[in-house]
């Protein structure tokens, strides 16, 4: 059997080594020590402070609640 198409991109928390600026906001600052959320694509590395990674997951889970729905209706003839 094939292996599942992974739909989530490279993400994880980290604590900054040195200060760095939010990919969503360039007026957040994430100071050295920091715990902030680190999204790989491609070949580019993106932080985010803790305030735009709430906002990214939450935006996330609502994508993927869509997208379930849509599977369960499926799957239910509606």
């Amino acid at each position: 059997m094939p292996k599942l198409k992974r739909l989530l991109v490279s993400a994880c928390f980290e604590t900054a080594q040195r200060r760095r600026k939010c990919s969503r906001n360039k007026e957040h600052e994430i100071s050295k020590g920091d715990k902030c959320l680190v999204i790989k694509e491609n070949m580019a590395k993106n932080n985010y402070c803790m305030e735009c990674a709430s906002l990214i997951l939450e935006k996330a889970r609502e994508d993927l609640d869509g997208l379930i729905r849509e599977v369960s209706n499926s799957e239910n003839g509606a």
